[in-house]
């Protein structure tokens, strides 16, 4: 386990890593998830390496909120003032994600049909 924490510590740190020497707009981890991402197709054993801990990480997802709760209660006053424009904006950001979600799942899901009729 502690090697597959050190393999996704180093792709997250290479994201940063590229977001800081070419100053990227893009947030560092979400470089190193698509890093990883691809280096996953690329290489297919890398994924047994990684996943008891992305299981166990997956499991206990919930603990990863508890500081986006703290920051809540840290800056509440913020929500006082932007509270309305903030919920507005995550439930239209919601919808957006999942109208989205759907149809990208219809458009490959129509692929991957379309793709086994010629074979």
């Amino acid at each position: 386990m502690l090697l597959a924490l050190f393999i996704l510590l180093s792709f997250q740190f290479l994201g940063e890593g590229t977001v800081r020497l070419f100053h990227l707009f893009i947030p560092g981890p979400v470089l190193g998830m698509v890093y990883f991402f691809v280096a996953l197709l690329l290489w297919r054993p890398l994924k047994g390496h990684v996943d008891d801990l992305t299981k166990f990480i997956t499991t206990h997802l919930s603990l990863f909120y508890i500081p986006a709760g703290v920051g809540m209660i840290e800056y509440f006053d913020l929500f006082g003032k932007y509270g309305v424009g903030m919920v507005i904006t995550i439930i239209v950001s919601t919808f957006i994600t999942i109208i989205a979600t759907a149809l990208i799942f219809q458009w490959l899901l129509r692929i991957t049909k379309s793709g086994e009729s010629h074979d």
